[in-house]
This record gives C-alpha cells, structure tokens and sequence, in this order.
C-alpha cells in the first residue's frame, strides 16, 4: 500500500455509512469534491474499485470488505486510545517534569514538595535545572519557573512574584563594602559576575554599573555556585533576595542603586491546560509563591543585618 494516506480510511468509513459523497461531505465537514478527490486518491494506491455507483447511492465492492473491516478496526483502536489518553489527563497521577533554574529548585520548590506529594501521592516530579524552555516547547518538559518573561506564543505564562536582587557578601568582606560604598570606592572591591548567556541579564549588568571597566575576580553560571564563592569570601555578588537574605553565611550590602526588581514566572504549554495533575501542581506552586511575596520581593526585615552595616 506505498502511496496510501491513511488519512482517506475516515473518508472511507464515511462513505460506507452515508452511501453518498454529499452524506459523507456533511459527516466529515468537508466539501463534495474533497471526498470525490479523497476516494480517488484511495483507489489509486490500492489499485482497485472499492465503490461502485448505484444512482446516486455508493456501495462497497468486494476489495472494499477488507479494507473497510481494517479501517473499522483502527478507528476503534484509535477512539480506545483517546479515551485512555483523556482518563489519564483526569486523573491525580503520572509523572510532571519541571525546569527551572536551580535556585530556584533547591530554595523554594523542593522545601514544599513533601506538602505537595501528601495531598497528590500519585503524582510523581522529575526535576530538571535547566535555564533554556525548549525543552518545554517541545513537549519534553510540563512545567517551566523563570526569573524573566520567557517569549513564545505556544506558552501560558503566569506571573507569581516581584523577585529583587541585591548585593551580598561574606560578613567581613560585607562589612568593607558598606564602609566602601559610602566613600563611592565600592568598584575597588572584588566581585563575582555571571557567565554565558545570564550576562545579558538585569542583575548581571547591574554587576557591570557597579564595577565599571574591572573583571571579576571569578564567574559561574549559576547562582548557588556564585552564592558558594561569595560564602567563601571570594567577592560581592549579585543574587535574589530569595536566596541570598536566608544564607547565614552571607551580608546584603546595601547600594544607593538598588538591583533590578525581576519577575517569577511559571510557564506551561497551552495544549497542557487540561491535564489534571499538572493543573494540581500549576495551582500548588501560585499559592506557595504567593504564600512567600515578601521573601521574593526582598523587603528589609527590622533584624536585617545589612541594616547594621550601613548604620
């Protein structure tokens, strides 16, 4: 059957049930000669009749028994798999893969995760600490957590937080920064930058404002690696609020320029908005993000050490 689309087997189905191309043109919501040309096709690349013409009336012929009873078959097969599909996109259960940066998965996803399988148990998360949405436009992924509004027109993208940046450092090293940023001498001191493609973004050329015309003293490409150098005392770096404010290790050093006030933004593909258990977790991770609006938005809190520093 080379040259067979098999596409023609429901133009087939519906001429066999209507008996007529203008019965089978108003079952399938189609014109007259697009069943006519159809059927042609079909009897082409089998190389036989499969209706002959009584009147108006179209009756199936001798090779057409076999082909129609296959054709019987595969709608059937295919109407068993919709409706398995669509139980399943009802049901509270199967796996939700999830991209993120990985801040974002290790200081605010994972901690609540144990909240989540307790209300789902059947739902199973496979996480991925993936900076790119391709995967997600792809169908790879379900679900995307973004510190930027990410640009396509196959995404639904819901924004759950303000999400600021600030300056932090270890405390001896943030000490001298408060002392340095009021003389305007803060450029003298190391910092720690972004690398790759994150060097385009807000925070990273905020960095760059700050510490004009001087490398830094290191970069990474992700935030829990500069957040770990910045612990270890190597430089200032820029992170959220979100993470740098509930590392003990770490000082936020506060700057006549404050750092850029981003967004948090969860994505999902439009074609997923019916599936049970990724609406579960879409739903679960807008109420924890809202739930933390203050420890995204990095308000300075009356015991904030940063505060010390700058008096």
């Amino acid at each position: 059957m080379a040259g067979f689309n098999w596409d023609d087997l429901r133009f087939l189905l519906a001429l066999d049930r209507t008996g007529t191309l203008l019965g089978a043109a108003r079952l399938l919501g189609v014109s007259h000669s697009t069943v006519a040309r159809r059927l042609a096709a079909a009897e082409e690349a089998l190389q036989t009749r499969l209706f002959h013409r009584r009147g108006q009336m179209l009756l199936r012929s001798e090779a057409a028994e076999e082909v129609l009873a296959h054709a019987g078959r595969i709608e059937e097969e295919i109407a068993g798999l919709a409706r398995s599909a669509t139980g399943a996109d009802a049901r509270l259960e199967g796996e939700v893969r999830v991209t993120a940066p990985l801040a974002l998965l290790t200081d605010f996803l994972v901690p609540h995760l144990p909240a989540f399988q307790r209300a789902h148990p059947g739902i199973r998360i496979t996480l991925f600490g993936d900076l790119s949405l391709e995967s997600l436009v792809h169908g790879e992924i379900d679900l995307g957590l973004r510190i930027s509004r990410p640009v396509s027109d196959r995404l639904d993208i819901r924004r759950l937080a303000e999400c600021r940046f600030a300056l932090y450092a270890a405390p001896e090293l943030a000490e001298q920064a408060c002392k340095a940023a009021e003389r305007g001498m803060l450029a003298e001191l190391p910092y720690l930058q972004t690398t790759g493609q994150e060097v385009t973004m807000p925070e990273a050329q905020w960095m760059t404002a700050l510490f004009p015309g001087r490398p830094p003293v290191m970069s990474a490409a992700t935030m829990p690696l500069l957040l770990a150098a910045a612990r270890a005392g190597l430089g200032i770096t820029a992170l959220p609020c979100f993470l740098g404010d509930h590392e003990p290790g770490l000082r936020r050093i506060p700057v006549r320029h404050e750092g850029p006030c981003e967004k948090l933004y969860l994505v999902t593909k439009r074609e997923q908005r019916g599936i049970a258990r990724v609406r579960a977790l879409v739903g679960f991770i807008d109420r924890m993000a809202r739930s933390e609006r203050a420890r995204f938005d990095g308000a300075p809190r009356p015991d904030d050490q940063a505060i010390e520093f700058w008096r």
